[in-house]
């Protein structure tokens, strides 16, 4: 099939940036999910406006990951293009403004920052994930949120265009942001407007102190989605979890965490997405049987499900 794709004045060989069956359990974070029919990770706007646009020639949906780490994947894969973002990770200072693409690790957002004299995320530090994962669902911890300090959000819709939006701190709540549940667009770069500072190691210290208490409540022993339920509005999702005494409990290869009730590991590695999925099911189950309260999935269900 010919693949080479015009853009404005280069050529895109899709036949190297495309990758056909590509695995994605080893991508995930808890190690499980299907392939992806086609799959690529573009490293600039060029090859991901080629990738779109060989989707719409083909008729293909599209599917975009980042780091996979609040996603779980089907055991009988993606259908289609998956664009991996994980290769979107270029970064520059602006003044007080430090610009970076959505594929970047929010943790090294941070540390790259902090190297650039710009200081404000800290607190947001040991949050796993992308960037653009994190804007997308408004990730947050300590009191913050990663909206406190966006200052734009630049996205390509799937016509190529390229769009920038300023943040509005009233568009944004708790987890949630103006691009949640969108599946037409892609976050493409974001500029947080950061504090000059000359004590980058007193920050990197606050840093390294809040996921150190991440680490403490075992956020990184096993493979893991992070957390599974959103808190509702009358409490902690953690909390009602607890007291159903559903710590320890297995489905399969699955379980739920001794250390945090909101966690599904995968300890042994041996669970699928659908023992995942099962279980997420029961513990949604158990709550509102028991309370009276539903408790709604932070995670997405990417695939053939």
């Amino acid at each position: 099939m010919h693949t080479n794709v015009r853009n404005s004045h280069e050529k895109i060989n899709l036949d190297e940036l495309l990758v056909p069956n590509l695995s994605l359990a080893s991508l995930s974070s808890i190690n499980t999910g299907g392939s992806a029919d086609l799959a690529a990770f573009p490293t600039d706007f060029s090859e991901l406006r080629a990738l779109l646009d060989y989707a719409k020639r083909y008729s293909l949906p599209i599917t975009i990951l980042g780091g996979m780490t609040n996603t779980l994947i089907s055991d009988e894969g993606i259908e289609g293009l998956t664009i991996i973002t994980s290769h979107l990770a270029r970064r520059h200072v602006q003044g007080e403004m430090f610009c970076v693409r959505s594929g970047l690790a929010l943790d090294r957002v941070i540390d790259f920052s902090l190297e650039a004299g710009l200081s404000g995320l800290e607190l947001l530090g040991g949050i796993p994930g992308s960037v653009g994962g994190a804007i997308y669902g408004n990730a947050g911890a300590n009191g913050m949120a990663i909206s406190d300090l966006l200052y734009y959000v630049d996205y390509m819709t799937y016509d190529g265009k390229l769009h920038r939006k300023q943040a509005h701190s009233d568009e944004f709540s708790y987890r949630h942001s103006p691009f949640s549940g969108r599946k037409d667009i892609i976050i493409y770069e974001a500029g947080f407007r950061l504090n000059p500072t000359l004590h980058t190691s007193e920050a990197k210290k606050q840093k390294d102190e809040v996921k150190h208490k991440r680490k403490e409540k075992g956020h990184y022993e096993n493979p893991s989605l992070g957390s599974i339920f959103s808190n509702p509005p009358e409490g902690y999702a953690g909390k009602f979890l607890e007291d159903c005494n559903l710590k320890g409990k297995k489905i399969g290869g699955a379980m739920i965490s001794n250390k945090h009730c909101n966690f599904i590991i995968n300890s042994d590695g041996k669970a699928t997405s659908s023992d995942i999925h099962s279980l997420l099911l029961l513990m949604q189950e158990e709550v509102l049987k028991r309370t009276g309260v539903k408790l709604r999935p932070e995670i997405q269900f990417i695939g053939r499900w």
